[in-house]
């Protein structure tokens, strides 16, 4: 990802964590933001730790429970419940917003650190760090290209007897695309502008808007087949799928990746 979009990218999530972060982390519908009540936002927290932790002891049962990941924290919902789970947990998160929130919201959790990731990797630990690495509603917000590159450091900072969980949905149509290739509407003149030029406009115009917009939420997929080739060209093994509609788009598919490192 190019700093600009990393850049806006953070402000993005840093301004939706100053506004509510409750509701940006679990949206409603359509992507609103719902004002959730402090203690049945944390309430779903631990019933998905609880439902994650026995997917990890059914699929791994000897598992360490020494250190968790929680990558894309926000303000420590999951990971205070996964507290309970393990000696250690690190939150991650890009926005700083975020993470200033979950130290001061989980300061009664004593083994939970919360760190905040501007950078593209996870080059800040380790490689075989952590013995479960959990990553849930997160990446389908990051641009294409982090994407591809987090997975790979995902499954390097996972220890050899660990486990990765992350959820992702397949391609979703982009925004930018659909602002490109949409009609050219108007009088001859503008019908006889040459393609190449309008396609040069128009993505000036969307980095303007983007720039200009207030915060949200990006939405970005990728095909299950690229996924498994980027796990197995980082060395992960592939466990298992569950299918996965989290992302709250009926017609696009989507799953939680388990995977291993042999």
């Amino acid at each position: 990802m190019r700093f600009g979009a990393r850049d806006r990218f953070a402000r993005d999530w840093n301004s939706l964590g100053q506004r509510n972060p409750y509701g940006a982390i679990l949206t409603g519908d359509v992507g609103s933001l719902p004002a959730w009540d402090h203690e049945q936002f944390f309430e779903t927290g631990r019933r998905e730790a609880d439902r994650f932790i026995a997917t990890v002891s059914r699929l791994v049962p000897n598992v360490p429970r020494r250190r968790a990941l929680d990558f894309g924290c926000g303000v420590g919902r999951v990971t205070r419940a996964l507290a309970a789970h393990f000696e250690c947990v690190t939150g991650v998160d890009t926005a700083s917003a975020m993470i200033a929130q979950a130290r001061h919201l989980n300061a009664e959790f004593s083994n939970c650190e919360f760190v905040a990731n501007r950078a593209g990797d996870l080059k800040q630990f380790q490689t075989g760090t952590f013995d479960v690495v959990y990553s849930r509603l997160v990446l389908q917000h990051v641009p294409l290209r982090s994407i591809r590159r987090y997975i790979p450091e995902l499954i390097r900072v996972l220890s050899a007897s660990g486990i990765l969980m992350f959820q992702l949905p397949e391609q979703l149509d982009s925004p930018l695309s659909k602002f490109l290739t949409a009609p050219v509407l108007g009088g001859r003149w503008k019908q006889a502008i040459p393609r190449v030029c309008v396609y040069g406009y128009r993505s000036i115009k969307y980095a303007c808007l983007a720039c200009a917009s207030d915060p949200h939420m990006r939405m970005s997929g990728l095909a299950y087949a690229e996924v498994r080739g980027i796990i197995e060209r980082a060395h992960g093994q592939l466990v298992t799928t569950v299918p996965d509609t989290s992302h709250g788009i009926a017609s696009v598919r989507g799953f939680e990746y388990w995977v291993t490192r042999p």
